[in-house]
């Protein structure tokens, strides 16, 4: 082998790096993984994919910080949160450091009486006063004194407290050296919650967004203390970190072992480069037509339809490897070239269930895996050839035993029938494999960080989104109307028990009619002045004690009402209502959050007897479950319109055998999937989208071994094509197989699903091939 030998194929691929290289600079490359997102099918499937790609409540980070005293944890929440407010990345950040200025406090005090869901008509007759005043001459010789001489004169009907109590709610945020901390016993956590600027599918912006967080914490030298951080931006950037390490250990570990096998099948580098050739050229066609399609490439699918065209490893190997001693490499690919071809065409036609699948996502995977596979295949016929040393070795014989064994394998058309009808005794025995429709378990985020979660949001109070009330409206005002409209339909349920807990963005700001109501409520000055005295009759109070409290209701007739835009001097406020209103172009939108919902259907029924189509009651659970089996059903549909497809193409493709050869060549593919099938049973995997992805990849590289090994050849030929056909299922087991070892789900269960039916495929190809003897 010469230098001369190494540097075309080394050249070849250069040149491909280069125009790779170029195109990277042109191509739009996308992180949003909302193109892997489900079609939605109803209007609350839509709402559900909506909040995914832009809620408010799947951008929020959780944090809490402990481990060290609580003077220094709150040093810690006052410095990060003034850190990330400066880094602009965040849209709010909430930590209690504003919430004790004077200055918050004063803006809430001004409006307790247009907020509090306690103002009405009642509570300032002379009785209601009366018992009011009683209650706080008792609390001002009790241990609440000092609140109670700050507060209670200026607010003796206690609205301001009633308001801070219902913002709170079930949360256990208190305040305490100018930081949230949770309540309850144990070490001091201090708390802290933010909201990203970035779309909750934006996997990197939301990865940045949470290491922003994580810097400004170490920067605030937090010695002891830890960093508690979690929300839906941390779990989707450690999917994808996870993701992202067992691809990094599984492509180290099987490069290698893939490099050394092939390195041993043909004794020289120069092979391992011109196996490389057709597939990089196969990634750079895919790139470039998924390109054309849809005017950019989803960096998802770009990374999985790169590993995706590990099939096309096949295509050099075949040549390499079933190449004559007597042959020159042009003259081996025009032989196998007829084969080829409709290997090749069979399983880009088998993509047809990706590109139709009606994600973008899925879409653009198979159009890349089609496109790639044609090229590949087209590069090897036409390319490869020139670039094959002419004093190439042939590649190392297999040794006898084994060669004799494919050999002893050729032609048990029997045992291969034995083993295809155990694998659907075994389905119509125990059936077939379960389809996964909860996508927590797929999710690869250990438990732990999902109970640090849940912990988080019952501390500070966010939403934990299982049902959802979704709201809709052309204005923040008509959200919050719509608000209470739910509030008023839910509160039989929330009084009797079968709905434990229910916030609405209305419970923190009130529509501007109820604040406008509750303005009309308070009685004039004069009027005020006259019950006052006469509920203050008897009790020790001086005359002139709740001139605040008069001043502050007078004011309040005329304040006007209070919006969203009018939040900056209160963060506590902004806080709540943050992840529950926001604006969505020109219109708005509200979420409701349910929680302890015993009576699914009452609910159901309360929100549809609104009769109202702004407000629209989300089950996400069930939703989500109903996107993935329409989905599936769809994916299904379509891969047995492919399959079809195939069977029509190889048809026309064999010629003289006509339907029977057709039949006949996709009976080893069909039976691998039986058996795959079957073995997921048994082993009790639960099938996902992946899964069928997998089964479509198995069924491409499948496609090669029953073409070729269904060829009528006899003696060496014979034993060359197996030796070929062999060296393609051990690549693909090395490249794919260890996927099973990953801790992912996902690839996991691509790995497992690969490794079963290519070893299924191959097996089952070679048994019912044409028995010949090996030599």
């Amino acid at each position: 082998m010469t230098l001369r030998d190494l540097a075309r194929p080394l050249l070849v691929l250069l040149l491909l790096a280069a125009i790779g290289a170029g195109l990277l600079r042109v191509v739009e490359i996308r992180t949003d993984m909302a193109d892997f997102l489900p079609p939605a099918r109803t209007t609350e499937a839509a709402f559900l994919l909506s909040e995914l790609r832009e809620g408010a409540a799947s951008t929020l980070l959780l944090a809490g910080m402990e481990g060290a005293p609580e003077e220094d944890l709150a040093r810690l929440s006052r410095a990060v949160g003034e850190a990330l407010r400066a880094s602009g990345r965040f849209a709010f950040v909430g930590n209690g450091a504003e919430s004790l200025s004077e200055e918050e406090q004063a803006f809430l005090f001004r409006y307790r009486y247009l907020l509090s869901p306690a103002v009405a008509p009642g509570l300032f007759e002379t009785p209601a006063l009366r018992a009011k005043l009683e209650a706080l001459l008792d609390g001002l010789r009790s241990a609440a004194s000092p609140v109670l001489a700050r507060l209670g004169f200026a607010d003796p009907v206690g609205a301001f407290i009633s308001l801070l109590q219902g913002w709170l709610g079930s949360s256990r945020v208190e305040l305490r050296s100018g930081a949230w901390f949770a309540g309850g016993e144990g070490p001091p956590r201090a708390l802290l919650i933010a909201r990203s600027r970035a779309a909750a599918t934006d996997v990197e912006a939301q990865r940045v967004a949470a290491e922003t967080l994580r810097d400004a914490f170490a920067a605030a030298n937090p010695g002891p203390a830890r960093l508690l951080l979690s929300g839906p931006g941390v779990f989707a950037a450690e999917a994808a970190a996870s993701v992202r390490a067992d691809v990094e250990r599984v492509s180290i570990l099987s490069g290698v072992l893939l490099i050394g096998f092939l390195l041993w099948r043909y004794r020289s580098p120069a092979m391992l480069l011109l196996a490389a050739v057709p597939l990089l050229a196969a990634t750079l066609a895919g790139a470039v037509a998924v390109w054309l399609a849809f005017g950019r490439v989803q960096g998802a699918a770009l990374g999985f339809g790169a590993t995706m065209l590990g099939v096309v490893v096949d295509y050099p190997i075949l040549l390499l490897t079933a190449r004559r001693p007597d042959e020159t490499p042009g003259e081996a690919a025009r032989r196998i070239w007829p084969t080829l071809r409709l290997a090749a065409g069979a399983a880009a036609l088998g993509l047809t269930a990706m590109v139709a699948s009606g994600f973008p996502g899925l879409a653009q995977l198979g159009l890349f895996g089609a496109a790639g596979l044609l090229v590949g295949g087209a590069v090897t016929r036409w390319v490869l050839p020139s670039l094959v040393p002419r004093a190439a070795a042939p590649a190392r014989r297999l040794p006898h035993g084994l060669s004799a064994a494919l050999a002893w394998i050729a032609g048990r058309r029997l045992a291969a029938g034995l083993i295809v009808a155990a694998a659907a005794g075994w389905l119509a025995f125990a059936g077939p494999p379960a389809w996964e429709d909860d996508v927590a378990r797929l999710s690869p985020v250990p438990e732990a960080p999902r109970r640090l979660d849940a912990e988080l949001r019952a501390q500070l109070g966010a939403p934990d989104t299982r049902h959802l009330i979704a709201l809709r409206g052309a204005t923040e005002d008509e959200v919050l109307r719509a608000a209470e409209r739910v509030a008023g339909s839910l509160g039989p349920l929330l009084s009797d028990g079968r709905l434990t807990g229910l916030d609405l963005p209305s419970r923190y700001l009130p529509s501007a009619a109820t604040q406008a109501a509750r303005a009309a409520a308070l009685p004039p000055a004069d009027t005020l002045r006259a019950r006052l005295s006469e509920a203050a009759a008897g009790l020790p109070f001086r005359p002139t004690a709740f001139d605040p409290f008069l001043t502050a209701v007078e004011e309040s007739r005329t304040l006007p009402p209070l919006t969203a835009a009018g939040l900056g001097e209160a963060p506590l406020l902004a806080a709540r209502l943050s992840p529950l209103l926001s604006r969505r172009g020109e219109a708005w939108s509200g979420l409701g959050v349910l929680s302890g919902v015993g009576d699914l259907q009452a609910v159901r029924d309360a929100v549809a007897g609104l009769r109202d189509p702004g407000i629209l009651f989300v089950d996400v659970k069930g939703e989500t479950e109903g996107m993935i089996a329409a989905t599936t059903r769809g994916a299904l549909l379509w891969c047995g319109v492919g399959a079809l497809g195939v069977v029509v193409l190889l048809t026309l493709g064999l010629g003289r055998g006509g339907l029977g050869a057709g039949l006949w060549a996709i009976a080893p593919i069909a039976g691998a999937v039986l058996v795959t099938l079957a073995a997921l049973s048994a082993l009790g995997e639960r099938l996902t989208p992946f899964h069928l992805a997998a089964l479509l990849l198995m069924a491409g590289v499948g496609m090669d071994y029953a073409l070729f090994l269904g060829r009528p050849e006899q003696g060496e030929e014979a034993d060359r094509t197996r030796a070929a056909v062999l060296t393609c299922a051990v690549a693909t087991l090395l490249t794919f197989g260890l996927l099973a070892l990953c801790e992912t789900p996902v690839l996991r269960g691509i790995g497992l699903t690969v490794s079963l039916g290519v070893a299924a495929a191959f097996g089952l190809a070679l048994a019912l091939s044409s028995r010949s003897r090996a030599t």
